[in-house]
């Protein structure tokens, strides 16, 4: 990434799942804060402090001690796009990153200003869901990351692997199609996986 940045190129990373937080515990009890409507658990957004359903839409905000047993060790497990752009911030501060996820493209053209901002070099760093990966022609970008490949590997659906093949060759696409070479990189610890 840093070279990529050196020579004033651009990035599209790959991560399928928004938010910061895939969920949130108790490291006291073990208790996992679900939706009472879905049971499913809440994933956590950090930049609105609150906690929502993937599947219905409910939020509530972020709690500071367990509602079991009280506890104030209850915080966030696993990475979604906001952590991440948390993190890429942190390692380069002089890159400017865009975010295209659900919670960055509500209104009625947030999907387009966010393409067009980035076609524009007002970004480095593209960093999205599968928004990013389809159809998408940037001649800068060279490179493309796809991060934490296997959190869409082992869902549990027995499709899971047929979707994650789908779309590892689409979000690779994005990278060389102009006249620069292009590259990715794919984060697993199943690289042989059939």
């Amino acid at each position: 990434m840093a070279a990529t940045l050196d020579r004033h190129e651009q990035i599209i990373l790959f991560l399928n799942r928004r938010g910061y937080a895939k969920f949130v515990s108790c490291r006291q009890c073990g208790y996992v804060i679900k939706c009472e409507h879905c049971d499913v658990p809440y994933n956590f957004h950090k930049y609105k402090h609150q906690l929502l359903c993937h599947y219905c839409g409910k939020s509530i905000p972020m709690v500071d001690s367990c509602p079991s047993c009280g506890s104030k060790h209850i915080r966030e497990f696993g990475v979604g796009t906001q952590k991440v752009q948390s993190m890429i911030s942190d390692l380069f501060p002089e890159a400017k990153v865009l975010r295209m996820d659900y919670d960055t493209t509500t209104g009625k053209h947030g999907h387009q200003e966010v393409l067009d901002s980035f076609e524009a070099h007002e970004a480095d760093i593209l960093l999205g869901t599968q928004m990013v990966a389809k159809g998408h022609h940037f001649d800068n970008v060279t490179l493309v990351g796809v991060l934490a490949a296997d959190m869409s590997l082992y869902t549990n659906d027995f499709r899971a692997s047929e979707r994650t093949f789908q779309l590892l060759p689409q979000v690779i696409g994005r990278s060389g199609r102009g006249s620069k070479q292009g590259q990715a990189v794919i984060q697993t610890y199943s690289p042989d996986h059939y």
